[in-house]
């Protein structure tokens, strides 16, 4: 079972799995702003699902990740394009109105372009984790576990991937 806690006097969280994870972390070579994040972009890698840290920022919203994943439902073009906010939290049920959410069945830029499906919204672990898209000829609240055989064992190998980086 996941947990989590929070300590704010060293900026510090649990995600449960085997240790302590700290801020900043280092995942295939590349600094993350969180180990959260870290061990989402390995998680990704480990999904199959291409990724991009950081994109572009959406209206007052700044995504974590943008993400493309396969989709082989003959009405779907072959993919879906998710932008993704990661919050520290293993419920993520209070947080229904975060800005992510409020992009459900499709995200536009500034001229108006659309740019991704949904805006989504991940915890810690891949049963935290929250979007609304079309999909086929209908759509709904999607999660991670209805897109990725054994999310549970690939978190898992995420988790243990991921090098922590001391502050100076």
């Amino acid at each position: 079972m996941l947990s989590h806690n929070r300590r704010h006097n060293n900026e510090s969280f649990t995600i449960g799995i085997k240790k302590e994870y700290k801020m900043t972390a280092v995942y295939n070579g590349l600094l993350f702003d969180t180990e959260l994040d870290a061990i989402w972009a390995a998680f990704f890698d480990l999904a199959g699902w291409q990724w991009w840290y950081n994109p572009v920022s959406v209206g007052n919203w700044k995504p974590n990740f943008k993400v493309k994943f396969p989709c082989k439902h003959s009405e779907c073009n072959g993919s879906h394009i998710l932008m993704i906010s990661i919050i520290p939290e293993k419920d993520i049920s209070s947080w229904r109105h975060h800005p992510s959410l409020s992009y459900s069945y499709g995200v536009t830029d500034s001229s108006n372009k659309h740019i991704a499906d949904s805006g989504a919204l991940f915890g810690i672990g891949p049963f935290s984790t929250k979007w609304e898209m079309a999909h086929g000829s209908g759509g709904g609240t999607e999660d991670v576990t209805n897109w990725v055989n054994d999310a549970n064992k690939l978190w898992e190998n995420a988790v243990v991937s991921i090098d922590t980086v001391s502050a100076n």
